[in-house]
């Protein structure tokens, strides 16, 4: 028998899940200012699309082994305390960045701010999963998936309005303090409404705990390290079509300046927050099996991505049209190589553990999205980069095919 600690007041689990769902989305705001300014940077000849993707490439890369760190933190120690590390480091780093501007500085500003914010992901994941009152915490999950949209969409919105790209910066300086001021209020409040309950385990439960399991026979035998896999590559195409959009509808057409590249792809935002009801929708009407589904959206997305091969040969709005599409089947199927994967593994006592290193392996994609396609947007032109998206995604395909064997007997014992 077991002690857990929860909020059993429904009506305050709520509007802390809505607190945290705000929280993470200006955390994911602060995380992609560098890549959101990307076109203004560029045309202003501050730094060129290598220099502004290496210091995200940089950040993920950090970011990545940092969140396996934050996944075994979570399981241990109290949640609260890792996410509110992470807050006042993302805050130090970008107040950094205010204050002086030079490339080493910034660099070394985003690299301490991937390492501060090892628990901030793992630490929601887990207080949403285990900790709101049990009714709720199905549909929180499911919800919070939205947050990482919301977030990128007000970065967005941010670098195209301001017409200092620096000011972006100030906003996540400000749009922090606040809310860890909010923070702090709630977590003090939340401590006093926690009970804890016995969970108690069915004698008949013949499934493997957490000790007859370790982690890494765990991931071979039920599929999971095929899904990193996976992972890393839908991450990559999701957030570098958004990323790399603002840039290469400046370069692919003359007379489309850098702002108004960047409000057309703020487009994608609202279309990947689809994505996610795209999720749901196959979640109940379709199929369960997070294998199937995937190979269902990596399908449809093929035909979409192939017209943006296009690029610079058909108008602008049927490449934006073509790239909303695939981003709504992409990244719906996001939830299926992550958050729906790693709730599998609670009965196991690695949730934590488990949403760390799938955060990680999308941390890992990101470099590729920061860098990699921003390399070679400057080697090649972007109908290559385009194919080279369309054959991930036919990668990502065949790697669902492989493993469907596995995971649906894993999820099926």
């Amino acid at each position: 028998m077991t002690k857990q600690r929860y909020i059993e007041d429904e009506k305050f689990s709520i509007l802390l899940f809505v607190f945290l769902f705000l929280l993470y989305a200006v955390v994911y705001m602060t995380k992609n200012m560098f890549s959101s300014a990307m076109a203004v940077i560029v045309e202003e000849g501050i730094m060129t699309k290598s220099q502004t993707g290496l210091i995200n490439a940089v950040f993920w890369l950090v970011y990545a082994p940092f969140q396996i760190v934050g996944g075994f933190a979570v399981d241990k120690h109290s949640p609260y305390k890792l996410v509110m590390i992470g807050l006042v480091g993302a805050l130090i780093a970008n107040l950094v960045i205010c204050i002086n501007q030079s490339y080493p500085v910034m660099m070394g500003a985003w690299v301490f701010n991937a390492m501060i914010q090892f628990g901030v992901w793992p630490g929601m994941f887990k207080i949403v999963s285990t900790q709101l009152a049990p009714r709720l915490r199905s549909t929180a999950v499911f919800w919070l998936l939205f947050a990482t949209s919301v977030g990128l969409g007000m970065s967005l919105l941010v670098a195209s309005f301001l017409t200092d790209w620096r000011d972006n910066f100030v906003v996540c300086v400000v749009s922090l303090v606040i809310m860890i001021g909010i923070y702090m209020l709630l977590n003090s409040i939340a401590e006093k409404k926690m009970v804890e309950a016995d969970i108690l385990k069915d004698d008949s439960d013949t499934k493997p705990t957490a000790e007859k399991a370790p982690m890494l026979p765990l991931m071979m035998s039920s599929g999971l390290a095929v899904f990193l896999v996976v992972c890393l590559l839908r991450v990559a195409i999701d957030n570098g079509i958004k990323m790399m959009t603002p840039v290469m509808l400046m370069e692919s057409y003359d007379g489309l300046p850098a702002a108004l590249s960047t409000r057309l792809s703020s487009v994608l935002v609202i279309f990947s927050a689809l994505g996610i009801f795209t999720s749901g929708f196959v979640k109940r009407s379709v199929t369960k099996n997070e294998a199937k589904a995937q190979i269902m959206l990596y399908v449809l997305s093929l035909l979409p991505l192939g017209v943006v091969c296009f690029i610079g040969r058909i108008h602008y709005m049927w490449i934006l049209s073509a790239l909303c599409i695939a981003i709504v089947l992409i990244h719906g199927a996001g939830p299926f190589s992550q958050s729906f994967v790693a709730l599998h593994f609670d009965r196991y006592g690695r949730i934590g553990t488990v949403s760390g290193v799938l955060n990680a392996t999308a941390s890992v994609g990101n470099i590729l999205a920061s860098y990699t396609f921003a390399r070679m947007a400057e080697v090649m032109p972007w109908t290559g980069v385009a194919a080279s998206w369309v054959i991930t995604i036919f990668v990502c395909l065949i790697f669902c095919g492989a493993v469907l064997p596995r995971w649906s007997r894993f999820t099926n014992k």
